[in-house]
Parts: structure tokens; C-alpha cells; sequence
């Protein structure tokens, strides 16, 4: 019943994914890497009333430590002051994780929230920065298979060099709970350098 759910709402974001992009007015795609994993990111926005509609896909590679792909939907708005922005949504998590000895499946639906702030709409510092930071929690009601619980901290800074591209340094940090033979836990917290596209 729980995976006939999952299943569901993956499919759901899939398709709300790809019909996103397919509308979609803007585009990003970001490769960063460090010397053990491989971090990748595509995404399409587009205006929906007066909120902005992102969808993404993302996945990351880490050696042999886990390798995860993400889903998400995530609706966003300017708040408070000006290049500030706030968003709320789901993201989805495939993959499998290893430790030592165990491994596991990692299947799962989160409630995601994301903040960024955008210092060249700022009038006293107009620099090409943008700052950026999101949050995803998904608990045991929305984790699936042999996930417990999932949590994941992105952090971000860009720079845009031209136009069209960004110098990005990230972070991510990863904190996974799983229930299957013993119970154990996966943690993770990497940084990375790479470049962001814009079209």
C-alpha cells in the first residue's frame, strides 16, 4: 500500500517535471564535483499566477558511499525585500546507500523549504552573487522500503561570471535513517566547486 503511494506521487512529479519543462521560461543545469563525488542538477521555472513554479531533477554520486536521484516541485515567491525569495514543496529520493558492511534502499517523499537571496537586485551592492539554502525532511509516514527517515541540507553560492554561466560553490549534507537488519544511519557532509548554466 505504502510503495503503491510512493509510486503515485513519483509518477505525479515525473510528469509534473517534464510538462514543466516543457512550458517552462527558464532553465538552469549545474555540474560540481570534488574528489569523490559528482553532484548534477537540471531545472525549469515558470510564472504560475503570481508565484514561480520550479521543477527539478538532480542526482549525486558519491564512490561507493550512495548514489541518489531527486525529484522535485517547488513553489516560490519574492518576500519581504527585494531579491529575497521563499518556496515550499515536495521532493522525492531514489537510491541506495552503502556503510561499512550494510546497505540499503533509500526511497522516500519530503517536504522540502529553499531561501535564496539574490545581492545584484540589492541597490546598495549590486554584486552577481546569489546565496541560497534549502532544507528537505521526509518522515517515517513518507519513507519507503528500507528508509526510516531522510534529511538533507543544501547550501549554495554563485557567482555569475557572464550572463549565461556561474562559478558555484555547494554544500550538502545528508543524514539517513534506515530500519532494515540492524538499524543504522548514514551520514554524509560534502562540499563542492562547479559551474551553473543559464538558458
Amino acid at each position: 500500500m505504502k510503495t503503491d503511494a510512493l509510486m503515485m506521487v513519483t509518477i505525479s512529479l515525473i510528469l509534473l517535471c517534464f510538462t514543466g519543462s516543457a512550458l517552462a521560461e527558464d532553465f538552469t543545469y549545474r555540474l560540481s564535483a570534488n574528489t569523490d563525488a559528482l553532484d548534477s542538477e537540471f531545472t525549469g521555472s515558470f510564472d504560475v499566477s503570481d508565484s514561480r513554479l520550479t521543477t527539478g531533477i538532480s542526482g549525486v554520486y558519491d564512490t561507493d558511499d550512495y548514489k541518489i536521484l531527486f525529484l522535485s516541485a517547488l513553489v516560490g515567491n519574492e518576500i519581504l525585500i527585494d531579491g529575497l525569495t521563499g518556496g515550499l514543496g515536495f521532493k522525492g529520493a531514489w537510491g541506495e546507500a552503502e556503510k561499512r558492511n550494510y546497505d540499503g534502499d533509500v526511497l522516500n517523499l519530503g517536504f522540502t523549504f529553499y531561501a535564496g537571496y539574490d545581492l545584484s537586485k540589492n541597490e546598495l551592492n549590486n554584486y552577481p552573487v546569489t546565496l541560497s539554502a534549502g532544507f528537505t525532511f521526509s518522515p517515517e509516514p513518507l519513507s519507503f522500503n528500507d528508509t526510516k527517515e531522510f534529511i538533507e541540507i543544501l547550501a549554495e553560492c554563485s557567482w555569475k561570471v557572464v550572463d549565461q554561466a556561474a562559478v558555484v560553490l555547494n554544500y550538502r549534507y545528508i543524514e539517513i535513517d534506515f530500519k532494515n537488519r540492524n538499524k543504522w544511519q548514514k551520514n554524509d557532509s560534502t562540499g563542492y566547486l562547479g559551474l551553473k548554466f543559464f538558458f
